[in-house]
């Protein structure tokens, strides 16, 4: 057909008589195309977007197109390799989308951890002066508490009952942010 149409255009066949040739092959072949590529792409509109945009492409290098099988064989040929262009392009954009949303998204948790990390930092800070010390060598030195009394020369129950004393006024005032901490812990 494009070297039909080639040869038209060569022995001075207007352009007109070309592009209803042109129009005519679109109409014959345009819906099976179409199906056939929605076999791969599962997706009508997407399919019509790329049998038109081939056509498109098709009628833009006209001249310099050289179909050696059958028209219907170049079609779906030209059909295949556009939507199998379509589909990677398409699936790298998604890949580009997933990984930027996940990325995103643990941002946003970065920050929202850092968020409730500085906050019950500032509770801590908060508590009585001997408190927030075994409070802090008991949980973040991960000292026991016979340790931490021996550390601080005072006994293993008073250790207990300031460990006591500082999760109830840190759970009093930090609530689900207090167990999440200690989640992460």
């Amino acid at each position: 057909m494009f070297d039909l149409l080639r040869e038209k255009m060569k022995s001075g066949n207007d352009i007109l008589h070309v592009r209803q040739q042109f129009e005519q092959m679109f109409t014959e072949y345009y819906t099976e195309l179409v199906v056939y590529v929605n076999t791969y792409t599962k997706d009508t509109p997407s399919a019509e977007d790329i049998v038109q945009e081939m056509f498109c492409n098709l009628w833009d290098k006209r001249e310099s197109h050289r179909v050696h099988t059958s028209i219907r064989a170049f079609l779906f040929r030209s059909a295949r390799n556009a939507v199998l262009n379509y589909l990677t392009r398409t699936r790298q954009i998604t890949v580009k989308l997933s990984e930027q949303l996940a990325d995103e998204l643990l941002f946003q948790d970065d920050m929202e951890i850092a968020r409730r990390d500085t906050l019950l930092y500032a509770l801590i800070e908060r508590l009585p002066e001997q408190r927030k010390r075994i409070f802090k060598l008991c949980f973040f030195d991960d000292l026991k508490y016979a340790e931490v009394a021996s550390r601080l020369g005072i006994s293993v129950n008073t250790v207990k009952t300031q460990m006591g004393r500082a999760m109830a006024e840190l759970r009093e005032t930090a609530g689900e942010l207090l167990l999440l901490f200690l989640l992460k812990k």
